[in-house]
């Protein structure tokens, strides 16, 4: 996974507790601007309200350090046109927020509480939000039983149609090879049935480290 940051720079406890704030209210802002647009939607409707719990979560830790962290509401915020899109949104989201926090927790090793609290909020990600926005994704593309039995031939081909291109990116994302913006392009594509499929083996190797070419050229050579 490529990211902005380099993955050996580390920040002071304010600037760490500052960006996983920012991201925390950005996130409750782009969600409640979903249920303001399309009203109280699953599962936006649900995962502002932990939005709003990791924020505070990470206020009170900060003020327990007598640090201040600022509230930095997004200037503006441009939905997509659809609900389906949004949920696609939400999983980008949650994927860069589960790597946000790999990177944050090597700047916070020496303040335990601080640390313990950026584990549960990944967690919280990796195993409530993600899997929830996958979910509505693809309730969204997932043909209803009663098409599948009237044209089952015509769901078949057009799966196996799109089979190269999964093929090509899970390969990657074993290789640990896949960027956000193949990402981004993944879920803004015609088969988000099995982009939502592949979200999940991204957002496992997001969270446990993505597997290095080298790694496997080492474990080959041991062979």
């Amino acid at each position: 996974m490529k990211t902005t940051q380099n993955v050996t720079e580390t920040l002071s406890l304010e600037a760490a507790l500052q960006r996983a704030f920012d991201d925390e209210v950005k996130a409750y802002a782009t969600y409640s601007a979903v249920v303001e647009k399309f009203g109280a939607v699953f599962p936006f409707v649900n995962i502002i309200q932990a939005e709003q719990t990791h924020q505070n979560a990470l206020m009170a830790v900060a003020t327990a350090r007598e640090i201040t962290l600022v509230r930095n509401e997004p200037e503006s915020i441009n939905l997509p046109k659809t609900l389906q899109e949004c949920c696609e949104l939400g999983v980008a989201a949650e994927i860069q927020n589960i790597q946000l926090y790999n990177e944050l927790l090597l700047s916070v090793s020496e303040y335990p509480e601080v640390q313990d609290l950026f584990y549960r909020l990944q967690a919280a990600s990796y195993n409530n939000h993600l899997p929830a926005f996958r979910k509505c994704v693809i309730s969204y593309t997932t043909p209803s039983h009663n098409e599948a039995m009237a044209n089952p031939m015509a769901a078949l081909e057009g799966m196996m149609g799109q089979w190269s291109e999964f093929s090509q990116m899970a390969q990657k994302i074993a290789k640990g090879e896949v960027s956000q913006e193949e990402i981004t392009k993944l879920l803004s594509s015609n088969f988000s049935f099995i982009a939502g499929a592949l979200i999940g083996v991204v957002g496992a190797s997001v969270l446990g480290g993505m597997i290095q070419p080298e790694e496997k050229k080492d474990e080959q050579e041991e062979a």
